[in-house]
């Protein structure tokens, strides 16, 4: 078999899966040390993993150490 035929295999196997096995797939791919780094998290992904209050330190802001509690809380969506 050559590369080529089993990349044509993949994309074959890809389109076959119904949207449920295409995302198992990402996950099993994302889970792989060696293959991980050849996927890049989808948008609603990457906005789950940064809350907005990360990167707050080069806003522009004085007094993030002094108000961390109210900076957080307002991160977080909740009442003081």
């Amino acid at each position: 078999m050559t590369a080529a035929h089993d990349y044509e295999d993949m994309h074959h196997l890809v389109d076959r899966l119904p949207p449920a096995g295409v995302r198992r797939l990402r996950l099993l791919v994302q889970a792989d040390p060696e293959l991980a780094k050849f996927v890049q998290p989808d948008e609603a992904e990457q906005a789950r993993r940064r809350p907005s209050f990360i990167g707050l330190g080069a806003s522009g802001r004085t007094d993030v150490s002094e108000r961390h509690d109210e900076l957080l809380r307002e991160g977080l969506d909740r009442p003081l």
